[in-house]
């Protein structure tokens, strides 16, 4: 880490903070560091696994674009993606904010563990005694090749605390208690192994909080590793200050981190699945466990379900804002990816036993039936389906809006972005993306926002993905709204107002700002116009300066999209959709242009680590004083 990324977080610190950084800082670099120095690496002899000494047995989990052999050892310091390691020295003190040992969220992801579920299920399937030992030899091996204090594995909080969810899941899919009193080698590698290495992780979650500015989901999930592993396993110390401890948090957070309408303020889409699963599962966990938490926290989270479902199209696809990692807290999927929106929602509506948070799309996975088991499936099947959105949903103390007509399988839906850079001081997994908007087309991506693909590695990539000119918006004097200062740190944010709005049929009419180039000496207002008899978009555009100034507009386009050059405009082509007008102001002169490197335009990054060139739109134009583009769209029959 470079000095001055250091100086640029602690311009991030308010005095209250710094306090607290500097007392955490003595924890992590003193206390812990005299621990690491007394612990004495304990040599552990693995449990056999007649699995893994088979050497025609394989089974790949994904792993973002790689993937893993759960049937084989697992080195558990390597980067699958570069084939670089990370070093087993004192944790705190490894860099992992460049690319030095690789990426350390492509080793995270294997290090939690989340493909112990999918053995876990295959022993409670067939009871053959070659999955528990499998499930045992990889826990007995991560311990042997993480001492406590020791890698990157012990780097982030946020890790700690979802292995502990994953074995609670694994813990009750065995049946681990029954076990215990049966199964002498279990006996012994519990008491040996497991329940040692499950302290370590709660020891470790409790000392190490995630406050203040780190207070987004990382706080949540610490909360919730410590909650569930308190009603899980016996004998942890200060086992009931940890509950009370958790429980009170989470309480306090499910409202923090949620705008009075439910719309989570990391401004992150794809995090809004990975949070709302620490809370959905504290719930189920808490409810299970009868010590159910409170009315408000259960109003909360059925709110958070019915933004879930307002907020995705009739395809189930979700609008790519701010940062996206497939990072999933539960994954009982070889597969690569897999829509935890949908099982998320088929999860709540069971939960809540409301119809309305059903749509006809909705399956019951092996997700779900992990949650809820047979007993969620039976109220899920007996729900009618009521949950498809045929209208628009309007979230304005949020600054999300989202428009819709649809019939039948024909949908128009757009989603307008005049909501806040992100959370907290750093608005850590934001993007500059103040009145930007993508557009679908009878469930399939027409204009898009670009994605994320990296986080710590590939700097001049991450710079880009997250910056003004990277989304549906406007750019001027070649500025980003707000100054990136680190990979998932901003500084100087932006405020955005909504102006005015109305859902009057036929016309619903958007119009926001934001002050993002307060320095440039520039105004910025959009408004957005929808007419449903139509099926008509009208953005208004007006940048207001003082003197002269240079704005860029681009309009990003899904590697699918088809682009013809047309008299009016540009016809916008997706097979499987109906077409698509576009018609810029007609001063513009735009170019196409697609997989350019120097400077970076015209990238797509679907899944985080992947990015494919797309094309973009782009033009620029000197402004004296005022500007007023007028770009229309129009979904053709």
């Amino acid at each position: 880490m470079s000095f001055s990324w250091y100086i640029n977080r602690i311009k991030t610190f308010s005095l209250p903070e710094l306090i607290y950084r500097v007392r955490q800082r003595y924890q992590t670099h003193v206390i812990d560091k005299r621990l690491f120095k007394k612990l004495i690496p304990v040599k552990l002899e693995l449990p056999y696994s007649s699995i893994i000494n088979d050497s025609e047995a394989h089974h790949s989990f994904f792993i973002f674009n790689t993937f893993v052999d759960i049937y084989k050892p697992i080195d558990w310091h390597i980067d699958l993606s570069s084939g670089k390691s990370f070093p087993l020295s004192f944790a705190h003190q490894i860099n992992i904010r460049s690319d030095q040992f690789g990426s350390a969220k492509y080793v995270w992801e294997v290090n939690r563990m989340l493909f112990l579920t999918l053995i876990a299920m295959e022993y409670k399937k067939t009871k053959e005694e070659k999955f528990l030992e499998l499930l045992m030899y990889h826990i007995s091996s991560w311990t042997q090749q993480n001492p406590y204090l020791t890698g990157v594995n012990w780097y982030s909080n946020i890790e700690v605390n979802i292995r502990l969810i994953n074995w609670h899941y694994c813990w009750k899919l065995i049946d681990a208690e029954s076990l215990i009193k049966t199964n002498e080698k279990f006996r012994q590698f519990v008491d040996a192994i497991w329940h040692p290495l499950i302290c370590n992780h709660v020891e470790y979650s409790h000392k190490h909080p995630s406050y203040y500015s780190s207070a987004n989901n990382h706080l949540v999930s610490e909360y919730a590793g410590l909650y569930v592993a308190s009603l899980t396993w016996k004998n942890l110390p200060n086992q009931k200050e940890i509950f009370e401890f958790a429980q009170k948090g989470l309480e306090e957070e499910i409202q923090n981190q949620h705008t009075v309408e439910g719309v989570n303020r990391e401004e992150a889409a794809e995090y809004i699945q990975f949070i709302n699963d620490f809370f959905l599962v504290a719930a189920i966990v808490g409810r299970e466990k009868r010590v159910p938490f409170s009315d408000n926290y259960q109003k909360k989270l059925h709110q958070i379900a019915k933004y879930l479902n307002a907020f995705l199209d009739c395809k189930d696809n979700y609008p790519m804002y701010g940062d996206g990692d497939d990072g999933y807290l539960l994954c009982p999927y070889s597969k690569a990816h897999f829509n935890n929106f949908t099982s998320q929602l088929s999860t709540f509506a069971a939960y809540f036993e409301d119809p309305t948070l059903k749509r006809k799309s909705l399956t019951w996975d092996n997700k779900s039936n992990l949650l809820l088991g047979a007993k969620g499936k039976v109220i899920f099947d007996q729900l009618k389906a009521l949950g498809d959105p045929l209208g628009s949903s309007f979230f304005p103390k949020s600054g999300h809006y989202i428009f819709r007509k649809r019939k039948e399988n024909f949908e128009t839906y757009m989603h307008f972005d005049a909501a806040p850079l992100g959370f907290l001081s750093i608005a850590a997994h934001g993007h500059a993306d103040a009145l930007s908007f993508i557009l679908h087309v009878d469930g399939k991506p027409i204009f898009v926002d670009s994605g994320t693909y990296t986080y710590h590695t590939h700097r001049e990539w991450r710079e880009y993905f997250v910056s003004t000119l990277a989304h549906n918006t406007i750019q001027v004097n070649k500025k980003n709204q707000a100054d990136l200062a680190g990979p998932t740190l901003w500084l100087n944010h932006y405020k955005v107002q909504t102006l005015s709005f109305n859902m009057d049929h036929p016309l619903e009419v958007i119009k926001a700002t934001h002050n993002g180039y307060k320095k440039q000496g520039v105004e910025v207002i959009r408004e957005i116009c929808f007419n449903s008899e139509k099926d008509e978009f009208v953005i208004t555009d007006v940048l207001t300066g003082i003197g002269n100034f240079e704005i860029e507009i681009p309009f990003h386009f899904h590697p699918n999209v088809m682009i013809e050059k047309k008299e009016s405009g540009f016809l916008l082509q997706v097979p499987g959709s109906r077409p698509v007008l576009l018609e810029p102001a007609p001063f513009l002169h735009y170019e196409i242009i697609q997989g350019q490197e120097k400077p970076i335009l015209g990238w797509y990054s679907e899944h985080f680590g992947e990015k494919v060139s797309s094309p973009v739109l782009y033009a620029k134009l000197k402004c004296n004083a005022t500007a007023r583009l007028v770009t229309k769209i129009r979904i053709l029959e």
